[in-house]
């Protein structure tokens, strides 16, 4: 859990934050007015270019924007002191409900959810592009879905061409292995997307 003090006296920058950071269950975070208390016990401290230089704190956030992918991989970033990750892997499992995975440096789930569109799943990765600082970007995409499969990769070589690595997945088990007791909590589109994102067995 990632403790976040947010410290603003901005409520319309207070209120956009917590519309995004309140559906991250890896963060906490709790509010104050700039120059009041923190906690020494707070990871981050987010507040505005404005009010910056009334909060004393040395992991200090500025956000240049209100995205879920921008704000969380950004609050990681700086709780364990990097600029960028290595590495970051969207795993997609096509099908009737597409299940969506982005997970950094191998072990660290920045985001799940699951999409019930081609388009829309096109989207998500565009949003996963311009929105987390990585070394490097890889798309895994799992061989099954019919045409669902083949319009996302079709759309993704269109916007990307060689800029990203697209690979096709086998999906073998993907729907019946089971991930670690921490991540039971996922559906079974989800659970797939990231055993997709970890599989090096490419078509």
């Amino acid at each position: 859990m990632i403790k976040v003090t947010i410290a603003t006296k901005n409520f319309r920058f207070l209120y956009r934050l917590n519309e995004i950071l309140d559906g991250i269950k890896e963060v906490q975070t709790n509010h104050v007015l700039p120059n009041e208390f923190i906690p020494e016990n707070i990871d981050v401290v987010i507040t505005t270019e404005i009010e910056k230089k009334s909060v004393d704190w040395k992991k200090k956030f500025i956000p240049k924007a209100f995205n879920r992918y921008y704000l969380y991989s950004n609050i990681y970033l700086m709780y364990i002191g990097k600029e960028s990750f290595s590495e970051v892997i969207i795993g997609i499992d096509p099908g009737k409900t597409i299940g969506y995975a982005v997970v950094a440096d191998g072990k660290t789930i920045i985001s799940v959810s699951e999409i019930y569109t081609a388009v829309d799943t096109v989207k998500e990765v565009i949003s996963t592009f311009f929105n987390i600082e990585t070394d490097k970007l890889v798309i895994k995409i799992g061989v099954g879905g019919g045409k669902i499969k083949d319009e996302i990769v079709q759309r993704l070589n269109e916007i990307f061409y060689d800029k990203v690595p697209i690979h096709i997945v086998r999906e073998n088990f993907t729907s019946k292995t089971r991930l670690n007791s921490t991540e039971e909590r996922f559906s079974k589109n989800i659970t797939a997307a990231l055993l997709i994102a970890a599989r090096e067995s490419y078509v």
